[in-house]
């Protein structure tokens, strides 16, 4: 990619308090669009943007996974309420939905069913002559509130869609560390290995740039300082803080590089076998990272054992070799796993022998499908995803 994109980005402390100068004179009405369960949460929020001249609506109809459909529902609750600012107020799931209905307020000729293919990064959308947007995460994990990309489910063809384009990156992203608070441990533990996985597959990614780099590679760092301390005391503001940050540089990481094999290896596993996202990526991590370090990579791709061995390096990791420096770097990944209590295969997260023989086919066609193949500096399609699949449920121990 030849350019940066980031929204402005409001962190720190009292930060929500500065949200009403960002605001104010830029439009009297903003809808709210979270779950019913951070509803209840968005007082401080609702507040602030009230306070700046604004006449606020809020819509709690987010869901995990988001569906067309979904999307559809909230342009509905926008084009009655007509809001100069949409707000996406939650996790992932609840920002991508509040971003996909924007998309679809902003521009009603969009068929809701075809935004894959309508919508691309080259497309004009012109977005903000009807509404600008701000994301407020309260998870810390999927940077969504810093990129320009957006994942649906598409229940009927039971795949996932992503879609994305230069305008979809919000205006503002508000980071209000108080708001992760209240996160269970398995909710800061998978979104943290979102983090991870965004920040390696960012790295390794066919499109990775300079830019690009030195953000991964920090969110890397942090994310092996912070998130233990974060699911060990989640009242621990400062590890809150710390990953709801590295969530968003990662989120700039790969926002201007892309992500690679592992999440088409993840929407795979969470549209076949319904693993939340945080999670089915925590399992491919990996996986992934094994493969392209051990296969040819395209002509023109960045070399995944030097990224990977540099990777190691920046957390401290001196092996003899390139490939020792891996070894330890991955069996790094599987400690931090297992000391967050995160399933380390398929089978440990519930998927059985027989689930997974009868999907095989399925989930090796899905992701051969999916978009972030695109991006991966391997090749790994066919037998070979069949074999990780198989890896993956089984564990990296069967594999030596």
């Amino acid at each position: 990619m030849a350019y940066f994109k980031s929204p402005k980005i409001l962190f720190g402390k009292d930060m929500l308090k500065r949200l009403g100068l960002e605001l104010k004179g830029r439009g009297d009405k903003a809808v709210i669009i979270t779950s019913k369960t951070m509803a209840l949460h968005a007082g401080p929020l609702t507040e602030a943007i009230r306070n700046a001249g604004f006449q606020v609506k809020t819509w709690d109809g987010a869901e995990p996974e988001p569906s067309v459909q979904l999307a559809v529902d909230g342009c509905k609750v926008l084009s009655e309420y007509g809001p100069q600012w949409v707000v996406g107020f939650g996790g992932g799931s609840a920002i991508d939905t509040a971003k996909a209905s924007w998309v679809l307020y902003a521009r009603p000729d969009l068929k809701a069913e075809e935004l894959y293919k309508s919508v691309n990064p080259k497309t004009q959308l012109n977005l903000r002559d009807k509404a600008f947007f701000l994301s407020v995460p309260t998870t810390s994990g999927t940077g969504s509130e810093v990129t320009w990309a957006i994942v649906l489910t598409d229940k009927k063809k039971n795949k996932k869609i992503a879609f994305a384009n230069n305008e979809i990156v919000p205006d503002i992203a508000l980071l209000v560390p108080e708001f992760t608070l209240g996160m269970p441990k398995a909710l800061t533990a998978c979104t943290g290995m979102d983090v991870l996985a965004h920040a390696l597959d960012g790295y390794t990614a066919q499109q990775q740039t300079d830019f690009s780099d030195g953000l991964c590679l920090q969110a890397i760092q942090m994310t092996f300082m912070w998130l233990p301390k974060a699911y060990s005391d989640g009242a621990n503001l400062e590890a809150r803080e710390k990953m709801q940050n590295a969530a968003a540089i990662a989120g700039l990481g790969f926002g201007n590089s892309n992500t690679s094999l592992c999440h088409a290896l993840a929407h795979s596993l969470g549209v076949v076998f319904g693993i939340p996202h945080g999670r089915a990526v925590g399992i491919s991590l990996v996986y992934s990272l094994e493969y392209i370090a051990s296969n040819p990579f395209y002509p023109g791709a960045p070399n995944p054992v030097d990224r990977l061995a540099n990777a190691a390096r920046f957390i401290g990791i001196e092996g003899e070799s390139s490939s020792d420096a891996i070894q330890q770097f991955l069996d790094r990944i599987d400690r931090l796993r297992q000391e967050i209590h995160e399933p380390l295969t398929m089978e440990e997260a519930g998927i059985s022998k027989k689930q997974l023989e009868e999907h095989l086919e399925e989930l090796v066609l899905l992701a051969e499908k999916d978009v972030n193949m695109y991006s991966s500096p391997c090749e790994c399609v066919g037998d070979s995803l069949k074999s990780l699949f198989l890896r993956i449920w089984s564990g990296r121990k069967a594999m030596q």
